[in-house]
């Protein structure tokens, strides 16, 4: 779709609800881009497998990767944070 940034500006709330993305011109001329992000709404039951298939992922991710401490110190990882994982592997 294309349209001026005047329509662009009073159609915001219709074309961000929408799927297509919108080419945006003034005086005819291309000046730039929308594209909608929509991502996939969660119920519960979904976020919760989500959450666990993640939660799972980071043990295995931890068990193969020796210096996982140190790579996620240089990510910025809070201490407390690092320290929880260790403790959660303890116990599992």
């Amino acid at each position: 779709m294309k349209m001026g940034i005047k329509e662009f500006r009073e159609r915001i709330g219709e074309v961000a609800l929408g799927e297509e993305p919108v080419v945006l011109t003034h005086h005819g001329k291309r000046v730039g881009r929308y594209v909608p992000d929509r991502a996939p709404s969660l119920d519960d039951a979904e976020l919760t497998a989500w959450v666990g298939r993640m939660q799972a992922f980071g043990r295995q991710w931890r068990a193969v990767t020796p210096d996982w401490r140190e790579q996620l110190h240089a990510l910025g990882e809070p201490e407390e944070d690092i320290a929880a994982l260790e403790a959660e592997d303890r116990c599992c």
